[in-house]
Parts: C-alpha cells; structure tokens; sequence
C-alpha cells in the first residue's frame, strides 16, 4: 500500500531546491499526448510532417507540459498541496529520446488571503542543453 505525505507551508524555506525528475520522451509517450490531449497537428504525430516543417522531430505539446508541471510540483509537495498558479515558457522542443530532467526551487514562501503558499521556479532540461521549458508556480501547502 503507497503512503504519501504532504510538505506543511510550515516546513518549506526559500531558496530550497526541489528534487529532480527524470522522464524519458518515447514514441508512446507522444501518442499517448497527441491522442490524450485531442491534439491532431501533425507536428505532434508524423515524423515526415515535422522534419519537413524544420523540426528535428515530432514534439510535446503545451498540455503535456502542463500536466508533466502539476505532477513535478505536487509530487514535490504532497497530494494535499494545490497548484494555485502556473505560467510557463517553451524554448526548445523535447522529442522522442530525448531525457527531460525537471529540477525547481521555492523562490518566495508567504501568506496572502490566509493561505500558505509558496512560489516556485521549474526548469526542463535535456541532454542537448537547459532550460527547454522555464515555468512559475504557486502552490498552496497545509
């Protein structure tokens, strides 16, 4: 039986690093995407189709990026913590073989409207260099 905890607002300080998540990018994983997200753009599904429009290969989409970013955020902070606040950049495309490491760190921990809350910096790396997606996070702790 899996036991999870939450991080209490209580405990967290600014400055501290997130621990890093490594998730490998497979031809399922786009399939899964594409057809999860309802995203048919050919740019996410048919290798010709991207090479051709310029691309090294099919990619992610936003709505992968935003899930893969709530999963990070609260796995980090526990099932009771609750993704308030997410914005965030695509530099570069993540592709089939591509190894994504998402590592993050708690900017600023504060209380507004008597909520405990926390806000993150989330980076994606992978291997060809970082920062291919750059995100801001406000999580809501117990």
């Amino acid at each position: 039986m899996a036991t999870f905890q939450s991080l209490k607002w209580e405990d967290v300080q600014e400055g501290q690093e997130l621990h890093k998540l490594e998730f490998p990018i497979t031809i399922t994983t786009q399939v899964i995407d594409a057809a999860g997200t309802r995203d048919i753009n050919a740019i996410h599904h048919d290798r010709e189709f991207a090479k051709h429009a310029g691309v090294r290969d099919i990619f992610l989409n936003t709505m992968w990026y935003e899930g893969f970013l709530g999963r990070y955020a609260n796995e980090w902070a526990g099932p009771e913590s609750f993704l308030r606040k997410i914005s965030f950049d695509m530099r570069g495309n993540n592709c089939p073989g591509d190894l994504i490491t998402a590592r993050g760190k708690v900017v600023k921990k504060y209380q507004q409207e008597g909520l405990k809350l926390v806000d993150l910096d989330v980076h994606l790396d992978n291997q060809l260099g970082p920062d291919t997606v750059v995100a801001k996070m406000t999580l809501e702790l117990i």
